[in-house]
């Protein structure tokens, strides 16, 4: 079975900037909400198209793939009030003022699970919303972890830590088990670097 990624340019396979085929004409903020803020903005294509395209301005977050002792992964039960229910996450967390994605996924790691890690790889980013938002999402794999104390926010009630084989982590995933976006995102960046061993091992039909 041929690999389709094989036949498409280098540039096709990253996040380009260039060429810009819409100008922006107008931006205007109609809603602002703590971090969260609304913008308006009426662009035009190069062929003369107008149109009215809303802009979700949100801070960056870092998420945390950790692992615990070699073949387990440490999630947590997260309740989302938009949804109103529960989700099965990885740690993560919004980047405060100037802190750096790395300490943001130290803290977060740490408040969510009480964990800490002696080992930190950043793993790479991506957009979580490209139509609505340009918020990127920064993905951190923790090993060497030593557990501690919570240090939950007031709105995180309810969270519960759960720590999961990698392996049946895994076959959630693929069995479409694992709904929250980042999760899965994160968990297929991390994939080729935490499965490497198991490959052999895991099946997609399990």
């Amino acid at each position: 079975m041929h690999n389709v990624f094989q036949f498409l340019p280098r540039e096709n396979l990253r996040f380009r900037k260039t060429p810009k085929p819409w100008k922006t004409l107008e931006s205007r903020n109609i809603a602002t909400l703590g971090d969260l803020r609304l913008h308006r903005d009426r662009i035009l294509s190069k062929t003369g198209f107008e149109m009215v395209h809303p802009r979700l301005l949100v801070d960056d977050f870092s998420i945390v793939v950790p692992i615990l002792g070699g073949d387990k992964l440490v999630m947590i039960w997260n309740y989302r009030h938009a949804i109103q229910g529960w989700e099965l996450e990885l740690p993560a967390g919004h980047i405060e003022n100037d802190e750096s994605p790395e300490a943001c996924a130290r803290r977060e790691l740490e408040e969510e699970t009480g964990y800490s890690a002696g080992s930190w790889k950043r793993l790479g980013w991506f957009h979580p919303s490209p139509g609505m938002s340009p918020q990127k999402a920064f993905v951190h794999l923790a090993r060497n972890l030593k557990d501690g104390s919570l240090h939950r926010e007031p709105y995180e009630v309810g969270m519960e830590v759960k720590i999961l084989k990698v392996t049946d982590a895994y076959r959630q995933l693929w069995r479409g088990e694992i709904v929250h976006s980042p999760t899965a995102s994160a968990l297929g960046i991390a994939q080729p670097r935490i499965l490497k061993a198991k490959r052999a091992t895991v099946s997609r039909r399990s």
